[in-house]
């Protein structure tokens, strides 16, 4: 039987790789190592949110329901 011991707190799921699930405190620095890892993944970042990577066919609709957006 295996168990996965996960840290407690808000986890975000990698825009490079749905895999690599990442405590929101060590987002950033996970999103700079992935990026380099996986250069061939192109991403735009969010205008609300520098921690938002998104594919560039979802962009527009990410900006229009973005929690951090002030217009919503």
């Amino acid at each position: 039987m295996s168990t996965s011991i996960f840290e407690e707190g808000e986890y975000i799921t990698c825009p490079y790789d749905s895999a690599h699930q990442v405590l929101s405190g060590n987002f950033k620095h996970h999103l700079f190592r992935c990026s380099q890892n996986h250069p061939n993944v192109k991403t735009l970042q969010c205008l609300f949110n520098s921690k938002h990577k998104i594919a560039p066919n979802k962009y527009y609709d990410h900006l229009v329901e973005c929690p951090d957006n002030p217009a919503t």
